[in-house]
């Protein structure tokens, strides 16, 4: 595995959308390593290179993390908001990928420093392109572009414009 490689941590507790996030990575076929993790607890060990993840070259901080909200023990707000606060991966590209629509939620995430807040969508075709816009994003040296048609926009702060 040559040590350039792009790594996306994807953070979900949900087995299923976990195996989704590999299927979808193996037939989009990325050029990204996927490393997945079920749990914020598991995911603060990641990032922190604890324990078992110490080894950084088997366990590389991510190029991007997709992070589902709605976690037991340590939900992905809690993870987010320490990620950012942490200088590893202060700048680190994080996408909230969730099920969530609540615009609280939303802004929630804005507000604690996602750059992105991508639905989980309920079609195999939109998962691909969502993984193949990540891929380009990681391969293009990071070119954001490409995630940003799948990001709900930010709606905080009274926002005069409007999604018609």
């Amino acid at each position: 595995m040559p040590t350039t490689m792009k790594t996306l941590l994807y953070v979900d507790d949900d087995p299923n959308d976990r195996l989704l996030a590999e299927t979808a990575c193996e037939r989009a076929r990325v050029s990204f390593l996927l490393k997945t993790m079920d749990s914020g607890v598991d995911a603060f060990r990641y990032l922190s290179g604890s324990g078992a993840y110490a080894d950084r070259a088997a366990h590389p901080l991510p190029d991007l993390i997709f992070l589902d909200l709605k976690m037991p023990e340590i939900d992905g707000f809690e993870v987010l908001r320490w990620a950012r606060n942490r200088a590893e991966t202060r700048t680190t590209p994080v996408a909230i990928y969730s099920a969530s629509l609540i615009p609280e939620d939303i802004a929630k995430a804005y507000s604690l420093g996602a750059n992105y807040f991508i639905t989980k969508p309920s079609s195999l075709t939109v998962l691909l392109e969502i993984f193949r816009a990540a891929d380009k994003c990681l391969a293009d040296s990071w070119n954001g572009e490409a995630l940003a048609p799948f990001s709900t926009l930010e709606m905080v702060k009274g926002s005069s414009s409007s999604v018609v």
